[in-house]
């Protein structure tokens, strides 16, 4: 991984920190001195954070939780807790930038800056992130959830969230507010019976498991490789939850890649296919289908096997709960390429079957995805 080429940038022009006032007074509070306004930049995301150098030379990621997010401070709670989760841990194969602090009026958290640190994210995109890096982060997990519970908030951690109560109806403003894309995503699933009752019985089986300090939001780009060492960020989910959530959160992002690829590359009709043009299309499907999966089941495997030689004791039901949390992770990146749509494409609706498949019968998944006895 040393030897991998730069990943492309994708900074973006921060809010002036002349609207952002709150951001000066709390670094002051802090006793960091303030930003210095030339050469900063935002990397995306849904909280406003600005990256660069304080007055006194110091390198330096700021961000700003959303102060209109009904959870605002709950979010920040969660990101402290998790500071003080992570000091009691003790030596840990991986790290996660250092912590400078946080003011809680502001909402303001400040973090040592990881210059040149390439996300798990970009990594995938250029086909660099291998068996090696998954194992890494799987032993990184696997950790987490090791964390004595003490230092985690007690508060119950997010089911399958807003999503699952706007499988029976959508109010009025939800409705009004939607893009063609969600609304033909919402048509495809709200009278599916068999789907809403695979929800609720992982609601169940997720609810009866043990509980572990846990990331919460686990994707790709929450990883970071950093001079060799791998960092995960972005605790302002951290809290008590099953943890399948975040094992599925890994799985469904290399999951939703294969679906995704799958649907939009495969050859139908392919010549010499002596089933004809339905046929074709099947078999070119299924065909695509087979490769996508070979291509991502080593990086869950070797995931997997990382996780459990750091946590080798996890209740038996474990990677079936996270199979179908996969599938739902699935549901989730559908619905927000649907907001941008104006109508359901072939391709979300193929990778929402493929989620759904994977919620309703997730045993059947468990061996094809890697996460078979390590």
């Amino acid at each position: 991984m040393h030897g991998a080429p730069a990943a492309p940038r994708h900074d973006l022009a921060p809010v002036p920190l002349i609207e952002a006032p709150e951001v000066g007074l709390a670094l002051t509070r802090l006793g960091l001195r303030p930003l210095v306004p030339d050469g900063l930049v935002g990397h995306p995301g849904r909280n406003d954070n600005w990256a660069g150098r304080t007055e006194d030379g110091r390198r330096v990621f700021v961000k700003r939780l959303d102060r209109g997010a009904p959870d605002a401070a709950a979010r920040f709670d969660r990101a402290y807790a998790f500071q003080v989760a992570r000091a009691a841990a003790g030596p840990l194969d991986w790290s996660a930038p250092a912590f400078l602090g946080g003011d809680r009026e502001a909402l303001v958290l400040v973090y040592a800056l990881l210059e040149g640190a390439v996300s798990g994210a970009a990594l995938a995109e250029r086909g660099a992130f291998d068996t090696g890096l998954a194992r890494r982060a799987g032993r990184a997990v696997g950790e987490l959830h090791g964390f004595h519970p003490g230092g985690a908030p007690r508060a119950a951690a997010r089911g399958t969230g807003g999503l699952a109560s706007r499988l029976s109806a959508l109010t009025v403003a939800e409705y009004a507010r939607s893009s063609g894309g969600e609304l033909g995503f919402w048509a495809l699933l709200q009278h599916d019976e068999d789907l809403r009752a695979a929800l609720r019985a992982l609601g169940e089986r997720s609810a009866a498991a043990g509980p572990v300090p846990a990331h919460g939001d686990l994707r790709l780009d929450q990883f970071l490789l950093h001079g060799g060492e791998l960092h995960l960020c972005d605790w302002e989910e951290f809290r008590l939850a099953d943890p399948a959530r975040d094992v599925g959160g890994f799985v469904g992002q290399w999951l939703f890649r294969a679906a995704t690829l799958m649907f939009t590359e495969f050859e139908p009709d392919a010549p010499g296919d002596p089933e004809g043009a339905d046929g074709g299309t099947h078999a070119s499907l299924v065909r695509a289908g087979a490769g996508r999966l070979d291509g991502v089941r080593p990086l869950i495997a070797a995931f997997w096997r990382g996780y459990r030689e750091a946590r080798p004791v996890a209740d038996p039901g474990l990677a079936e709960r996270a199979v179908a949390y996969a599938g739902w992770h699935l549901f989730d990146r559908v619905l927000a390429a649907a907001a941008h749509s104006a109508r359901l494409t072939a391709v979300q609706r193929g990778t929402a079957g493929v989620g759904r498949g994977a919620l309703l019968a997730p045993g059947r998944f468990v061996d094809v995805l890697g996460l078979g006895d390590a």
